[in-house]
């Protein structure tokens, strides 16, 4: 036996997701067919060994991929679920390291650039009043393309400036702040171009399609920002560099690290600094500005060619 639905039912009352139990549930059956083909019927007779054979075969780089690491996470979870369970008597995976893969790089959309951005967008078409409500959102409150699309209106507190993230990634609800301007161009677009294209949907999801009036999907917010630049007359972005972009503008503004990972919804600064890519220019620059070491060394060079040392 392998116990592939008894786990599927302990991921189900952790309230994982629909598709993401379907992605585990493919992966596991292709490692009970891997282990009946050399046969292995029972996981309990699985090896070290064995498993990390299997694992050769799903790997066809030289370099780890995020989709190659994800499927190892899900073998480790499941081994470490049939551990616990007492169901086998040690996972393969005991003291195992995760390869560590280079992960998708959006790059961070220079200052200027984001100002050009920002104070270029056509403003008196529908479709770009969505765009730059989408846009300024999240670099207003660096969001997740997803955290867009699920926004519903009861989750905007116009009054005080804060948004409630429901439900992200991770399964994890947070309050984070939004500024004025992004509030202004919400209000806008909920009050001008929302009504337009909203018809008998009973809904209150804030970004929708201007067809068929559903809440946008993750290519639909894409869509809808790639779009409104382009009737703009500017260079498309990607929707997550926004992310990026405004973690990196706020680090160099001097917000604390701390600070900016909670408003990313990070459990770990780790994560965080994956975010945080300052050029090393602008970074040496900012020490030179900001380090005490280096104020002390200036305040000192001005007394001594004042001939106060």
């Amino acid at each position: 036996m392998f116990y592939i639905e008894e786990f599927l039912n302990y991921l189900k009352s952790k309230q994982y997701c629909f598709s993401t139990l379907q992605t585990y549930k493919q992966e596991l059956n292709h490692f009970k067919e891997y282990c009946i083909r050399y046969g292995i019927e029972d996981v309990k007779n699985t090896t070290k060994q064995m498993t990390f054979r299997y694992l050769a075969t799903l790997h066809g780089t030289e370099i780890p991929t995020k989709a190659y690491c994800n499927r190892i996470t899900k073998l480790i979870k499941y081994f470490r679920y049939l551990e616990d369970e007492g169901l086998i008597f040690l996972s393969p995976f005991r003291d195992y390291s995760l390869p560590k893969y280079h992960g998708k790089n959006y790059p961070v959309i220079e200052k200027a650039e984001m100002e050009n951005i920002l104070s270029n967008m056509n403003t008196d078409d529908p479709l770009c009043i969505r765009g730059k409500a989408i846009i300024e959102l999240a670099y207003s409150s660096a969001l997740r393309p997803r955290e867009i699309y699920g926004l519903k209106i009861p989750d905007i507190e116009f009054e005080r400036g804060l948004l409630f993230i429901e439900q992200s990634k991770n399964k994890k609800d947070r309050i984070v702040p939004v500024g004025k301007t992004a509030l202004y161009w919400m209000k806008r677009y909920i009050r001008e171009v929302r009504p337009r294209y909203i018809g008998d949907n009973n809904h209150s999801y804030v970004f929708i399609s201007h067809r068929g009036g559903e809440k946008l999907t993750v290519w639909g917010v894409r869509w809808a920002i790639q779009e409104s630049l382009l009737r703009s007359g500017l260079k498309p972005i990607k929707p997550y560099s926004l992310r990026g972009t405004a973690a990196t503008q706020l680090l160099l503004n001097g917000m604390n690290v701390i600070h900016i990972s909670k408003l990313l919804g990070h459990s770990r600064i780790e994560t965080t600094q994956y975010y945080l890519r300052v050029d090393l220019k602008k970074l040496k620059k900012e020490i030179q500005a900001k380090h005490p070491r280096e104020r002390m060394k200036k305040y000192l060079k001005d007394k001594e060619e004042n001939h106060e040392v």
